[in-house]
């Protein structure tokens, strides 16, 4: 009795092992191919995000570097997005952040904002940049709605998807070596992860097709995350000497993109350092 028990058990296990292997393989069966259909259609749908919060992070050899957007709109109790009849976002908020060496470059916030003295609620972009001992100097107040504000050129160049995804957009999966990832890709759930390394010739085409260094310029190789079919997050590696036979990968950049960012608080324009601002 305790025999076919055993045997049962065994039985068992051994099913129990090939429904977790089939399961397994489910999850890691997407092939370069169909990366080639996932890629461009997973750039699409984050270009065309209007609400999101990027951070990038740029470590490299001669400099560091720390940006944030958020381009922010609010919730209802349903968690949508509160339009207005003309279907334009009826409170919609701006915050970016540049940082330099560790130290402050610029500060912008951009929306409603409330009268300290009885007011009216008026539209403004609030702007400032650092100086050496990381204060903030050169405070700027200009009448401005955020839509205005996200569709200048100052804005798009710099903080829209469309800039920080820029190389994205040009790279394509043709240039990609997988060599390091085997050729397949991690496929979990809503979220897909693969590595690999940018082909040789890419670099020098990248530089010679914009004027500059392309961010996967002196890297090793590189992971990018999807998730629900928009880019989550590339981080970039390089390797590091640090002896003669040792190295370790350094990470030299990173972005990360969420599409539901923090809440954002708009200054009074008529109080503290604000109301003398003219």
């Amino acid at each position: 009795m305790k025999h076919v028990k055993l045997i049962k058990l065994i039985c068992l296990f051994c099913l129990l092992f090939l429904l977790f292997a089939a399961g397994g393989c489910a999850l890691n069966s997407y092939s370069v191919d169909e990366l080639k259909v996932l890629y461009p259609k997973a750039i699409e749908n984050s270009l065309h995000e209007e609400l999101y919060y990027w951070k990038e992070t740029v470590n490299a050899a001669d400099y560091s570097s720390w940006r944030t957007c958020n381009v922010y709109a609010e919730m209802d109790k349903k968690f949508e997005i509160i339009r207005d009849e003309d279907g334009a976002f009826s409170n919609m908020k701006i915050d970016v952040y540049d940082e330099y060496n560790k130290k402050g470059v610029y500060k912008a916030l951009c929306g409603k904002s409330q009268s300290a003295k009885g007011g009216e609620t008026e539209s403004f972009l609030f702007e400032n940049d650092y100086d050496d001992l990381k204060n903030p100097v050169h405070y700027r107040k200009t009448a401005m709605q955020p839509q205005e504000f996200v569709k200048s050129e100052a804005f798009k160049s710099k903080y829209s998807l469309d800039a920080v995804l820029g190389e994205l957009e040009y790279l394509t999966v043709d240039d990609m070596d997988f060599e390091t990832d085997n050729k397949m890709m991690e496929h979990k759930g809503k979220v897909v992860k693969f590595s690999f390394k940018v082909n040789d010739d890419y670099i020098q085409r990248y530089h010679q097709e914009f004027g500059k260094a392309s961010v996967f310029e002196g890297s090793k190789y590189a992971v990018i995350e999807f998730a629900y079919d928009r880019v989550a997050s590339i981080v970039v590696f390089s390797e590091e000497k640090l002896g003669k036979n040792l190295s370790v990968d350094k990470e030299i950049y990173k972005l990360e993109i969420v599409y539901y960012g923090p809440k954002i608080s708009i200054p009074s324009y008529d109080s503290g350092v604000w109301a003398e601002v003219k």
